[in-house]
């Protein structure tokens, strides 16, 4: 028995198949670009190891909808890109909406263990990806603070007693490429005289100032709950503190097929309860304005 997970990163997808006792059989990587114009490839790849359960790959996440119940609006939940425009993510999970045993999984601000008061006016607190990379953690670690290191964003994920309680996304904290968090005197001069983009969120980072916030972060949630840094990710080796291990595999695809694996009640199933999520990213902004934005939304 097969339980497949996928891992949407900037630069590549990853693909991991495990066995029922968490062993990895087959990864794959391809590269990102390819993905738009030629998902169906990648689907027919998975869709011929017959895994028993596949863990989607889900952007801002959702808790466990069924490919098959997909629509334009769940796509647009774990994209929130313009519906317009198409894209690697978008264009894999239309691929693969026929497939009955899928599924999307939660990120972090949709995490019931995490406070709501954490959650307020925000929306990435760490992708659905971050949250498998935690998984894959959690079954060596109770409690752990997780730098993740991705080419383009990064994020850290606070682990406490199996459950995710905390996070920064990388559309929060500035990354190798990513910026991070914009000034809001910057957002209001951009929307009154240009415009923000995702190319706005997305580019322009400073690499010295992501590493200076990672490490403030992480250093005073491991200080404040005695607990270890691990520090994952294609970029890791730019951070210089925290425990990192030699993993040839992408840790965010072996965490969504442990995910895949645990949903399936496999030998992962007994950290199941780390998912228990519920709602949607926007759930929590409370900024004046945002009600005209899910009135669009709900229409």
């Amino acid at each position: 028995m097969l339980f497949a997970g996928v891992d949407p990163g900037s630069e590549s997808y990853a693909v991991t198949f495990v066995d029922e006792i968490g062993r990895i059989v087959e990864y794959y990587e391809i590269p990102t670009g390819l993905i738009i114009h030629d998902s169906m490839r990648l689907v027919k790849l998975i869709r011929d190891k017959r895994p028993n359960t596949i863990a989607l790959p889900s952007g801002h996440g959702l808790p466990f909808v069924r490919a098959s119940r997909i629509g334009e609006k769940e796509i647009f939940l774990l994209t929130l890109a313009d519906p317009q425009k198409e894209g690697p993510l978008r264009s894999f999970l239309r691929a693969i909406i026929p497939e009955e045993n899928a599924f999307t999984i939660p990120s972090v601000i949709e995490l019931e263990s995490v406070p709501e008061y954490r959650k307020i006016n925000k929306i990435d607190m760490g992708t659905a990806d971050k949250v498998a990379s935690a998984f894959f953690y959690r079954t060596i670690f109770d409690s752990f603070v997780l730098i993740e290191m991705g080419r383009h964003f990064s994020s850290v994920i606070v682990v406490k007693d199996g459950k995710i309680i905390d996070g920064f996304g990388g559309t929060e904290i500035p990354g190798l490429i990513s910026p991070g968090c914009i000034d809001g005197e910057v957002a209001y001069l951009l929307c009154k005289y240009s415009r923000i983009t995702k190319d706005t969120i997305y580019t322009q980072g400073e690499e010295k100032r992501s590493l200076e916030i990672l490490r403030m972060i992480s250093e005073w949630y491991s200080e404040k709950l005695d607990l270890p840094i691990i520090v994952s990710g294609k970029a890791k080796d730019k951070i210089d503190f925290g425990i990192k291990f030699e993993i040839k595999y992408k840790e965010a695809s072996v965490g969504a097929a442990f995910i895949a694996n645990a949903i399936s009640g496999g030998i992962f199933r007994k950290y199941i309860d780390m998912l228990n999520s519920s709602g949607t990213a926007l759930d929590y902004v409370r900024l004046k304005g945002w009600e005209e934005i899910t009135s669009l939304i709900k229409t």
